[in-house]
């Protein structure tokens, strides 16, 4: 906890929570209260010229664009503006779970600063601090990747928050059983098959259906890790899934270079792993719908772990669904094995 950029926050918005916050550091189990917000919403504390004007619509252009990997157009976030003096004056705003501040004064010393929980728990705070547009303009286009992995890492840290609330047990157990690892699943999941290396584990209800599948095998080579053997290694495990039509699976959508899964490397958990967004289809029915795709490299056991999160909720939004999914997949982590499938 960084209690400069505390200090700095609670001197800009007279919020009389420092000896809240010291305390709270001295707990495991934090004191602060709930965030608060709708999935994936952020609010941006700024004055309404500025919203409007270019200030605004740099944020919108970047927070509010596109979300890629979906087959219906939805932001990456919801955006609300708050005026300042409202900021200062609701609880109700300031244990919102993701805050944007944009201060401008003339004299102002350029800064940019990320809070994690600082009204509320989970939540992080970013603020601007500029002069001027132009340096506003500059200093955003630095941080914003940064910005946005912020508040993608609390909406997970949030998700996974409520589910250990009421997780499945059973699927837990069988993870690590059977395959030496373990994710946060709610209530309502449960395994759909379980083989020796691969697993398929979902939840349906009448307005859509999620689930993660997983394959593991053995290390090879970095090779493994190039998006076209990532795709292959996916339609053979997604081979496995079937439809409701007789003869029909589970592939990849690539017939459109719209449609061409997008990759990226990230770090899950301390552990080395791509991910790729794209589309699902049935091959031999007219399903599809989004998959967020994890390969994970699980060093320490030699092997490869594969994660697959797709969502089926024809005609509906869907990305707060998969954000959900994205959640369970991103709790991933190892335990000692004490059993296999054979």
């Amino acid at each position: 906890m960084n209690d400069t950029h505390l200090l700095s926050l609670t001197k800009s918005f007279f919020v009389p929570v420092l000896a809240v916050l010291l305390s709270a550091c001295n707990y495991d189990v934090p004191v602060l209260p709930g965030s608060g917000g709708k999935t994936c919403e952020v609010i941006v504390v700024t004055p309404k010229n500025h919203w409007d004007g270019a200030t605004g619509k740099s944020i919108r252009a970047f927070l509010g664009a596109v979300q890629p990997g979906l087959n219906q157009p939805e932001p990456y976030f919801d955006l609300v503006n708050i005026l300042p003096q409202q900021f200062n004056e609701s609880e109700m705003f300031r244990h919102h779970r993701n805050v944007l501040i944009v201060e401008f004064a003339p004299e102002q010393k350029p800064g940019f600063e990320l809070v994690q929980d600082a009204w509320a728990y989970p939540q992080v705070v970013a603020k601007f601090s500029v002069p001027n547009q132009k340096v506003f303009d500059s200093l955003f286009d630095a941080k914003k990747e940064r910005l946005m992995a912020a508040f993608h890492a609390k909406e997970y840290q949030r998700i996974q928050k409520v589910f250990k609330a009421g997780h499945a047990v059973s699927v837990s157990e069988g993870l690590q059983k059977r395959y030496g690892f373990d994710l946060v699943f709610p209530d309502g999941f449960d395994f759909s098959a379980a083989d020796k290396d691969f697993g398929w584990i979902r939840k349906e209800s009448k307005d859509y259906g999620q689930g993660i599948i997983f394959s593991i095998m053995p290390y090879r080579s970095q090779n493994q890790f190039e998006p076209e053997n990532i795709i292959a290694a996916r339609n053979l495990m997604c081979s496995r899934i079937p439809g409701p039509a007789e003869d029909s699976y589970m592939s990849t959508e690539t017939a459109e270079a719209e449609y061409t899964p997008i990759c990226r490397v990230i770090d899950l958990n301390g552990f080395y792993a791509v991910e790729t967004r794209g589309l699902w289809r049935l091959e031999g029915d007219f399903m599809g719908g989004p998959f967020v795709n994890y390969l994970i490299a699980d060093t320490a056991n030699a092997r490869l772990v594969m994660l697959d999160a797709y969502l089926y909720s024809p005609r509906k939004p869907k990305r707060d669904l998969l954000m959900q999914l994205e959640g369970i997949a991103r709790s991933f982590h190892t335990v000692q094995k004490t059993d296999t499938i054979q």
